[in-house]
C-alpha cells in the first residue's frame, strides 16, 4: 500500500506573509462584531442576494434596524518618505519650580523644549515676570539698575534654562482674577515702557544689572488692555524699540483669545510695516480637530497677507471639558459664587488630570504638529503645587495621566525625523477619532504615536519602509489603567508589517520599532 506524502512543515517567506495577513484580517473581523459592521458592508451583502431575504421580513422589523457605524481606523506609516522635523508641541507655561515644589527632573524626562511665562507664581504675590513686578515705580529712572527687582524672576528663568528648555519671555502683565489693574502705570509713558523692556532683554541676554546670559530668542509683547487699537499701538512702539536694540531677536505677540482676534495685529503690522516675527494665540477647548482647523485657516490668512515666514505659537492651551464653558476657564480662576460654579470648577480641574485630559493633550499635540506654520505650543499650566491648572502632577507632586502623554510626545520629538503618516478615520469620527504621527531616529529606530479621543476602538497600523535591521515592535499603552506601560511585543521581521491595536476610547499608544 503506497504511503501518503508527508506534509510540509515549513513555509516560504511569501506563504508566511500571506498567513500573517490572513490572521490580521481575522482579528479585525473578530474585533468588529455584528454591531460594528458598516452600512456599506450591509449594502454589499444586499447586492449579492441578501436583499431578497430582507424583502420577506415584516416592515416593522426593517424599521427597527439600527444604523451601524464603523469602529476601526487605519494608520499608514511609510518610514521611507521623510516629512521634515517633528515640531516642539510639548512646551509648557511656567515651571518647573514654584513655591515649595520642583519638577525639574520631570521636565527633563519629558524633554520640555520651551517654557513660556504667564501668570507665574500667584496673583497674591503679584505675578513674577510681569513688568510691574520687576519695575515697580514708573517714576523711577529706567536707566538705573537699582530701579529693577529681578531676584524672583531670575529664579524662574534660571530653573527653566537648567531643565534644558528655551524661554519665551513675555513682556507684559498677567490677567489678575481679583481685578487688580496694573497696566495704567506701565502705559502712561510708552517711552519709559520701551526702555524698561529693552533693559530686561539686556539683563537676560547681555548680563546687564548683574544679569545672566540666557540667549533668549523669543520676546513676546503682551496685551495691556481690552482695546485692540491701543494694544497694537503699544506693540508697534515696543517692537520697533526691541529691533533697534537687537535685530536678531524674534519679536511678536500678543496672547490673543482666538485666532479671529489675532487677525487685527496681522492687518495693522501689514499696513504700518511693524516688525512681526511670531504671533501667540491662546486656546481653551475640548475639540482638537476644531482647534486644528481654526489654526489652519489663520495660517492661510497670514500667508494671503504676505506673512510667509510668520511663526504661529499656541501660547497657552488647556483641555476644557464640554461641560465647562471657556468663559469659566478664563473668568472664574479663583472664585465661584454659587454651588453650580463650584461644581463646574471641580470638574474642570479633575478632567484636566484625567485620562480624558491626557488623551486630549496627546491628540492636540499631534494635530498641531502637522500644521505648517505652527512652530511651538505651550500647555497651561506646569506650575506645581500653586496652580489648580497644573495637569502634570497633583499638589503633592504625584504624577498625573497627562504627564505620560507629554513624555510620549517627547520620545517622538527626540526621534526627530518625521515620516509620512496618514490617518484614515471613519466619517462618523471625523473630528474626534484617531490622531497620529511617526518619526525615525538617526540610528534607524522608529516611533509611532497614536492618540484616541472619543471613537474608534480598533486601529489597523500598517508600516512600510522599515529598515531590515528592525525586528520587533513594542506597544506601550496609556489608558484608564496603564501609564504608558509595555502592553505587547510583536516580531515584525520576515512578514508583512501590520499591527491591529485594540485601543481605549480615550488614551494613547506608542509603538517603538527596534
Amino acid at each position: 500500500m503506497p504511503r501518503k506524502p508527508k506534509p510540509k512543515n515549513t513555509l516560504s517567506a511569501g506563504e508566511r506573509a500571506a498567513l500573517y495577513a490572513a490572521e490580521q484580517e481575522e482579528k479585525i473581523r473578530m474585533l468588529s462584531s455584528v454591531s460594528q459592521v458598516s452600512e456599506s458592508d450591509v449594502d454589499k451583502a444586499a447586492e449579492s442576494g441578501a436583499a431578497e431575504v430582507e424583502k420577506t421580513k415584516p416592515a416593522e422589523v426593517k424599521a427597527k434596524k439600527p444604523k451601524l457605524k464603523p469602529q476601526s481606523a487605519t494608520v499608514r506609516v511609510d518610514f521611507g518618505i521623510p516629512t521634515g522635523s517633528i515640531k516642539p508641541m510639548h512646551g509648557m507655561c511656567n515651571g518647573p519650580v514654584s513655591y515649595g515644589a520642583d519638577i525639574s527632573n520631570e521636565f527633563r524626562e519629558i524633554g520640555v523644549p520651551f517654557v513660556r511665562f504667564d501668570c507665574t507664581d500667584t496673583a497674591i504675590s503679584g505675578y513674577a515676570v510681569d513688568i510691574s513686578r520687576i519695575f515697580k515705580d514708573f517714576d523711577a529712572d529706567p536707566s538705573d539698575p537699582a530701579s529693577y527687582d529681578f531676584a524672583c524672576t531670575d529664579r524662574y528663568v534660571e530653573a527653566a534654562m537648567l531643565s534644558g528648555a528655551q524661554v519665551i519671555y513675555r513682556l507684559g502683565e498677567s490677567r489678575d482674577p481679583f481685578g487688580v489693574v496694573r497696566t495704567a502705570e506701565a502705559t502712561k509713558s510708552l517711552d519709559t515702557l520701551a526702555r524698561v523692556c529693552v533693559n530686561i532683554i539686556r539683563h537676560y541676554n547681555d548680563g546687564w544689572a548683574r544679569g545672566i546670559h540666557c540667549g533668549i530668542k523669543y520676546f513676546e509683547i503682551g496685551r495691556y488692555g481690552n482695546d485692540n487699537s491701543a494694544d497694537i499701538e503699544i506693540y508697534g512702539r515696543l517692537a520697533n524699540a526691541i529691533k533697534l536694540y537687537d535685530e536678531s531677536i524674534r519679536v511678536g505677540g500678543m496672547s490673543f483669545d482666538s485666532f479671529a482676534d489675532a487677525r487685527s495685529l496681522l492687518n495693522a503690522c501689514k499696513k504700518k510695516r511693524i516688525p512681526l516675527d511670531f504671533i501667540t494665540v491662546d486656546c481653551f477647548s475640548g475639540d482638537p480637530e476644531r482647534v486644528g482647523e481654526e489654526a489652519e485657516r489663520f495660517v492661510s490668512y497670514a500667508k494671503g497677507l504676505g506673512f510667509d515666514d510668520l511663526e504661529l505659537i499656541v501660547g497657552k492651551w488647556m483641555y476644557a471639558d464640554s461641560e465647562v464653558t471657556e468663559e469659566l476657564a478664563v473668568s472664574h480662576l479663583l472664585s465661584a459664587d454659587s454651588d453650580i460654579l463650584r461644581e463646574k470648577r471641580r470638574k474642570m480641574f479633575l478632567s484636566q488630570r484625567s485620562v480624558k485630559g491626557a488623551a486630549y493633550s496627546a491628540a492636540l499635540m499631534l494635530r498641531l504638529g502637522e500644521i505648517e506654520g505652527i512652530s511651538a505650543a505651550c500647555h497651561f499650566d506646569a506650575q506645581p503645587a500653586v496652580s489648580p491648572f497644573c495637569a502634570l502632577t497633583d499638589k503633592f507632586g504625584t504624577l498625573e495621566k497627562p504627564f505620560y502623554a507629554f513624555r510620549a510626545f517627547g520620545e517622538l520629538y527626540r526621534a526627530k525625523n518625521g515620516v509620512m503618516c496618514v490617518v484614515d478615520r471613519p466619517e462618523a469620527y471625523a473630528h474626534n477619532g484617531i490622531f497620529a504621527s511617526a518619526a525615525v531616529s538617526d540610528d534607524g529606530r522608529g516611533v509611532v504615536m497614536i492618540a484616541a479621543f472619543g471613537g474608534c476602538g480598533v486601529v489597523d497600523l500598517r508600516l512600510d519602509g522599515i529598515s531590515e535591521d528592525i525586528y520587533a515592535a513594542e506597544v506601550y499603552m496609556l489608558d484608564g489603567v496603564k501609564n504608558m506601560e509595555l502592553a505587547d511585543s510583536v516580531p515584525v521581521s520576515g512578514m508583512k508589517k501590520r499591527l491591529v491595536l485594540n485601543v481605549s476610547e480615550y488614551g494613547a499608544v506608542v509603538v517603538k520599532l527596534h
